[in-house]
């Protein structure tokens, strides 16, 4: 049995993607200013301000990549934005053919958002998310009215994508911002899909939903939230926040815009990157019944203007708000998020969280504490704030910058940190010097 949703689905290239594909470096000029001044180890543009690990380039050429999946070492897919592509790079060269070309929508967010892998005996299976359209050809694509986001699981055969199952079908409409999609398979095996509210809030009563904490809202469509299914893509176990469809597949909710999910090793809890409205950007940790806020809050509710608690929709009790661990007051356009499950880097780094963003193109390194809940943060940033991109104290957590814009970092088979780039069109790896 299948769950197939109306229209939208999906999370966040950002609509500051656009300004990002113009310059590749998109720091602005105070900003960088500041980190010329620090030595930072150079190999190509990025930088480090570890002196023991260095920057490799393992691809380019690459047309607005996303996000990024390891066959196996050396063996990577990696997806195009606009082109509908699922490209093939072995031992750092791409294919000459893709190994997947579908049609997409590609206005401003809607893309070949996200990709995951799993194997099974002898089937290996690739899960690919993006919004789709009715057109043949790159050029009929742009400002093609969307048919859906959807969820597509494909196997793999003799080099290329085939017998597509259809898992998700979710809005695609209003748009075309907040689409989602960076899916992620969980230790206990089933699919955790971001998708944010498709451009839906405070625009009309059919768009304005309760996962949107609409109090008034029409019923969840499956926007607005973190999905979970099983990889044949059945609900798993009772619902959280209902037991009807979609509500009963819902993990989280009140997401505007999310763009990186990442399970704790130690604790098996999920973390998440949200994008605000220019303002308001987050890292989060996910509970089962999370509820982010939106569109009531973002950022700290402590700093938002005229909130109340109780605005907020629970679901009969069964929806929780909890404030985010770091918030970016100017927009940095938080994406990928993950643990280093690997000591390739160094011990120090072993189950630490690495965040990278689209707007400044910096990857950022975090410590957890004791208990796991909280991330270790400067005395500068003790109030969970990073107020501008030169915010005293923001050095300390700065790993790497100057990288383009970065959609999607991975742990590749080797256990070295690789990183993609979207303004640079590239796949870097991070290994020791």
């Amino acid at each position: 049995m299948q769950f197939l949703f109306p229209s939208p689905f999906t999370q966040t290239l950002s609509i500051f993607l656009l300004s990002i594909l113009v310059s590749s470096t998109t720091l602005t000029a105070y900003a960088q200013e500041e980190f010329r001044q620090r030595e930072f180890v150079e190999e190509g543009k990025p930088k480090l301000s570890d002196p023991h690990l260095k920057v490799e380039e393992v691809a380019g050429g690459l047309d607005t990549p996303t996000t990024m999946a390891f066959l196996g070492p050396n063996d990577i897919l990696v997806l195009e934005k606009d082109k509908g592509t699922v490209q093939r790079i072995v031992n750092g060269k791409m294919l000459g053919q893709p190994l997947l070309d579908v049609n997409v929508a590609n206005s401003v967010e809607r893309c070949m958002c996200g990709i995951a892998i799993s194997k099974h005996d002898s089937k290996t299976y690739v899960f690919l998310y993006y919004t789709e359209i009715n057109g043949k050809d790159g050029a009929d694509r742009q400002g093609k009215e969307p048919l859906a986001n959807r969820l597509y699981r494909y196997e793999l055969a003799e080099n290329k994508l085939v017998n597509p199952l259809l898992l998700l079908d979710l809005p695609a409409n209003p748009g075309p911002r907040h689409n989602g999609g960076a899916i992620i398979i969980g230790p206990d095996n089933n699919l955790y899909v971001p998708i944010g509210d498709v451009d839906g809030s405070f625009k009309q009563e059919s768009t304005e939903t309760q996962t949107q904490n609409y109090n008034n809202g029409t019923d969840p469509d499956g926007r607005s939230g973190i999905l979970r299914i099983t990889q044949d893509g059945q609900p798993v176990g009772e619902g959280i926040l209902g037991d009807s469809i979609p509500l009963r597949l819902y993990y989280a909710y009140g997401i505007r815009n999310s763009f990186g999910l990442g399970f704790d090793p130690i604790t098996g809890k999920l973390w998440e990157t949200e994008n605000g409205p220019g303002e308001g950007d987050e890292i989060n940790l996910v509970e089962p019944g999370f509820n982010s806020g939106w569109q009531q809050v973002h950022g700290l509710a402590k700093s938002t203007k005229g909130f109340d608690p109780k605005d907020l929709v629970n679901f009969e009790g069964r929806g929780h708000y909890r404030d985010p661990e770091l918030v970016w007051q100017n927009t940095a356009g938080p994406t990928a998020l993950l643990f280093m499950t690997s000591d390739k880097l160094g011990s120090e780094y072993l189950n630490d969280m690495f965040v990278g963003d689209v707007h400044n193109g910096r990857i950022y390194h975090f410590d957890l504490t004791e208990d796991r809940t909280h991330l270790v943060l400067p005395p500068e940033l003790a109030g969970k704030i990073v107020k501008n991109p030169n915010a005293d104290g923001l050095h300390q957590i700065i790993f790497g910058e100057e990288f383009g814009g970065i959609t999607d970092l991975k742990i590749g088979p080797d256990g070295y940190l690789y990183v993609i780039s979207v303004g640079l069109g590239k796949v870097f790896k991070i290994v020791p010097a």
